[in-house]
């Protein structure tokens, strides 16, 4: 029952096995909420942790920045170039991180 026995993990299988079936059991809004959640958390946690890194970044910087480390891999550097510019021409932005 378990998808994930090849991953590496400290979790007993049968304990896994149970999460998932306690994940199953619930309606299709409850687990989108779950995953909402979930990417809402991953967010807060990137925005620390880039904040950390530059202290006193703009909010359109830290939007830019948060931008470039979800969909790096997914825009080319002159589509990503255009987000800065937009996030960048926010009112009271620097340009430098």
């Amino acid at each position: 029952m378990n998808p994930y026995k090849n991953l590496p993990s400290d979790t007993p299988d049968h304990i896994i096995d149970m999460q998932i079936s306690i994940v199953q059991k619930k309606s299709l809004m409850e687990r989108l909420k779950m995953c909402s959640d979930m990417a809402e958390f991953s967010i807060y946690m990137l925005k620390n942790q880039i904040t950390e890194r530059h202290p006193g970044i703009s909010d359109g910087q830290l939007k830019f920045e948060v931008v470039k480390s979800l969909y790096a891999d997914c825009y080319s550097e002159e589509a990503l170039n255009r987000i800065k510019e937009h996030f960048y021409d926010l009112p009271n932005q620097n340009r430098e991180i």
